[in-house]
C-alpha cells in the first residue's frame, strides 16, 4: 500500500513548465474544455501564434508600448540584460535569464515572465475549477504548446483520467515515438498537424521531419484513438498546396483534414520577444477563400 501511495504523491508532484491555462475553450475538443500550454517545441513555425512556448526556460516578455524607460528595471537586473535607450528598456535575451526580478520593479507592467513552473497537484487545481462544465457539456482537458511531448505528460494525463476526464492532445509530432507510445493508454482524442507533404519545403519553413511525423501518423492508424489531422493554412507556404496535402492524409489512411485559416493573433507576443514576426503585412484569412476544400470530408475550423 505504501508503495502505491508514494506512487500516487510522485505523481502529484511530477513538474511541468506551463506557459498558460485557459479556462472555457470550445475549440480544442468536444465540449467546454480547459487548455493547458506546455512550454518547449523543436519547431520554428514563422506563423507561430505561441513563439513563447519555443523555448523550455521561462522566458521575459517586454511590452514597449508600457514601457517609460525609468530605469527601475536596469537597476533590478542581477544579470545586466537591461540598457535603457531611446527612453525604452532594451533587454539582451542573450544574458536575461528569466529570474523576473525587472517584473518586480517595474511599476507599468511592462515586464512579465512567461513559463511558470507548476506541479500537477497546481495544475488539476485550475482544471478542477470546471469539473461541472465537462460533464455537463461532456467536455475535459486539452493539452497543447508548444508540443506537449518536449516533456512528459504521462503523469499529467494519468492524474486526469483518475478524475474521470475526457483527454486531448493537440501535437505536431517532433519528437521520439516512444513518448506517444507510452502516454496514449491515457489520451482520448489526438489533434495532429499536418503543416505539409513536401519534406522539404517542411524542413526549411519549420524545422519539422517528415519522415518523424508519418511515423507518428502511421503508428496512430494501428491504434483505436480516434485522430484529428489538422492543417495550418498559410498564405506562401501551403495554401496553393491543399489538394496535394489532402492526398497525402488520405493516402495516410486518414478520412478528414481540418484546415485552420492563418491569423495574425500572435504577433503581439513575437514583438513581447522582440522577435520580427515574419507575416506582420499579411491580413487575417478569410474561411470563405477555402471554402472549396470544404467536402469530400474536409473541414474549416471547428472542433
Amino acid at each position: 500500500m505504501k508503495a502505491k501511495m508514494d506512487g500516487i504523491l510522485d505523481r502529484d508532484e511530477a513538474r511541468y513548465t506551463i506557459t498558460n491555462i485557459q479556462r472555457f475553450a470550445t475549440h480544442d475538443g468536444p465540449g467546454i474544455r480547459t487548455v493547458v500550454f506546455f512550454k518547449g517545441c523543436r519547431l520554428h513555425c514563422p506563423w507561430c501564434a505561441n513563439p513563447e512556448t519555443w523555448k523550455p526556460e521561462p522566458e521575459l516578455f517586454h511590452d514597449d508600448s508600457l514601457c517609460t524607460g525609468c530605469g527601475r528595471c536596469q537597476k533590478a537586473c542581477p544579470a545586466k540584460a537591461i540598457a535603457i535607450s531611446a527612453g525604452k528598456a532594451v533587454i539582451s535575451r542573450e544574458l536575461c535569464t528569466g529570474c523576473g526580478s525587472c517584473v518586480t520593479a517595474c511599476l507599468n507592467k511592462a515586464m512579465e515572465i512567461t513559463g511558470q513552473v507548476m506541479t500537477v497537484r497546481e495544475i488539476l487545481a485550475e482544471v478542477d475549477k470546471d469539473r461541472d462544465y465537462y460533464q455537463v457539456s461532456r467536455g475535459g482537458v486539452t493539452l497543447s504548446g508548444g508540443e506537449v511531448f518536449q516533456q512528459d505528460p504521462v503523469p499529467l494525463l494519468q492524474a486526469l483520467k483518475a478524475r474521470g476526464y475526457h483527454t486531448a492532445v493537440e501535437t505536431e509530432g517532433a519528437y521520439g515515438l516512444e513518448k506517444l507510445q507510452q502516454a496514449l493508454p491515457w489520451i482520448d482524442l489526438v489533434y495532429h498537424d499536418v503543416k505539409h507533404c513536401d519534406g522539404k519545403k517542411l524542413k526549411q519553413f519549420t524545422g519539422g521531419d517528415l519522415e518523424e511525423i508519418e511515423e507518428h501518423l502511421r503508428y496512430l492508424k494501428t491504434t483505436d484513438v480516434p485522430v484529428v489531422i489538422r492543417v495550418p493554412v498559410i498564405p506562401g507556404f501551403n495554401q496553393g498546396d491543399l489538394e496535394d496535402i489532402r492526398f497525402y492524409v488520405r493516402h495516410l489512411g486518414f478520412e478528414q483534414m481540418q484546415l485552420l485559416p492563418f491569423h495574425p493573433m500572435g504577433k503581439g507576443k513575437w514583438h513581447k520577444l522582440d522577435r520580427r514576426y515574419p507575416y506582420e503585412q499579411t491580413p487575417m484569412m478569410d474561411k470563405e477563400i477555402l471554402a472549396d476544400f470544404a467536402d469530400e470530408g474536409t473541414r474549416i475550423g471547428g472542433q
